[in-house]
């Protein structure tokens, strides 16, 4: 018998203290100062005066984020948009710091370049947790949880892309760049801020052993259908029965760039919905008959819709057909998650297919397909969503709620640090 979670309701609980109020306040107002000083240009004197006008304005918004929800409707929406803000424009506050300071020093040896980045990167982790401490972990709403996580990722990983601009590629080692031009980087920050917030709401991290109900044979079928489907995706013509069957192995992008671009969506866009998403919807759920089930396919379904911004980048219809094949996929991994009750799956299986079709193809972006690429693509879908649906029907199922029960714990546990209030 499952155990099922108690769901708290308690908004005017405040764990902020101090520490984190003043440190986050500090923190963004200097940050906003120096960087708005750094432009000043020839007029160094206005540059330094309109930083520190804003900063102050900054500061006094840092502030009222840091304090408890107000009960008026109109106050709470202006509350809500300043978390949102700050969530992600705090990140890039730290990023175009990183920059500054780099710029500032102009390195010039390689060796030394590389310590100094290196050393700036690990206090960027540390100037990352007082977001995770007072815009995250205060938050009590399900649904609230879930918007500012999915906010937060285009702050955090996209924040760490321009850490490198207008840096020497000759003085900087290509490694780092691509670890920072591809958003790796970022990814690894939001697992960090993640984790703490989730660590701070109450929920277990993410389950890493094989679920002892899982089947073998079971597990064999849904590995030979997504060894097919990883191959066909990366090597299959598409446009014909044959290109189902018959594949033209060819990589044109084998480099650290193609591995690290796989990565970084392996690792944190399944942080993000098969840990910290799939698990705030299995705990909304939880008196539903369908919390399984409607899970998946609110994560999935959210996991593609996602992706309507690579619009801006690439053509509308090539987006869509992204959209669709990115919820199909998502349902499959969530339910393999929840099979296998193993993370490391969902992680293996995203990277490994983003980092074979970004070989094959020699780029990230989606181009339009043919009709005849179209047809016989959700073709192939529609045999991952027969897998996703028979996964999730029947002794397959049932297994799953040992690893639900991982996920969410059967009581919402508190976790007390030296810094949070209890």
């Amino acid at each position: 018998m499952t155990v099922q979670p108690v769901i708290t309701t308690n908004h005017s609980a405040n764990p902020i203290t101090p520490f984190w109020r003043w440190w986050f306040v500090l923190q963004g107002g200097l940050f906003t100062w120096l960087s708005l000083a750094a432009l000043g240009g020839k007029d160094r004197l206005l540059g330094v005066a309109a930083g520190l006008a804003v900063a102050l304005i900054e500061s006094l918004l840092l502030y009222v984020t840091t304090r408890t929800t107000p009960h008026n409707i109109i106050l709470r929406l202006l509350y809500a948009a300043n978390i949102l803000l700050q969530i992600y424009t705090v990140p890039f506050l730290i990023a175009n710091m990183t920059n500054v300071v780099l710029r500032w020093l102009d390195l010039r040896n390689s060796l030394v370049a590389t310590i100094v980045l290196a050393g700036l990167l690990a206090l960027g982790a540390v100037l990352h947790i007082p977001c995770a401490m007072v815009l995250l972990a205060p938050l009590r709403s399900l649904w609230t949880r879930g918007i500012v996580a999915i906010v937060s990722f285009d702050g955090v990983v996209g924040a760490s892309t321009g850490i490198t601009d207008h840096l020497s590629k000759a003085v900087y080692p290509a490694v780092w760049r691509q670890l920072l031009d591809t958003g790796l980087y970022g990814a690894l920050l939001l697992v960090l801020v993640g984790a703490i917030a989730m660590y701070q709401w109450g929920y277990r991290g993410p389950s890493w052993r094989f679920n002892p109900q899982a089947q073998w044979w079971v597990l064999t079928i849904a590995a030979v259908v997504i060894l097919y489907f990883i191959g066909q995706n990366s090597f299959g013509g598409g446009d014909s029965f044959k290109g189902l069957v018959v594949w033209q192995f060819q990589l044109k992008a084998v480099n650290f760039t193609s591995i690290a671009e796989g990565l970084r969506a392996g690792i944190a866009e399944e942080w993000l919905y098969r840990y910290i998403v799939l698990a705030l919807l299995l705990h909304g759920l939880h008196d539903s008959r369908w919390q399984i089930g409607g899970s998946v396919f609110l994560c999935g379904f959210l996991f593609g819709v996602w992706h309507l911004d690579n619009a801006s980048v690439q053509p509308l219809l090539a987006t869509l057909d992204q959209v669709q094949f990115a919820i199909i996929t998502g349902w499959l991994i969530a339910a393999l998650y929840l099979y296998t009750g193993s993370f490391i799956v969902p992680v293996a299986f995203h990277a490994g297919l983003d980092i074979l079709a970004i070989m094959a193809s020699g780029t990230t972006l989606s181009s339009t397909p043919t009709f005849n690429q179209y047809l016989w693509g959700t073709i192939v879908e529609l045999t991952l969503v027969l897998l996703t649906v028979w996964l999730l029907t029947g002794r397959r199922k049932d297994a799953m709620t040992w690893t639900v029960d991982n996920i969410v714990p059967g009581n919402t546990l508190h976790f007390s640090t030296p810094f949070i209030q209890a």
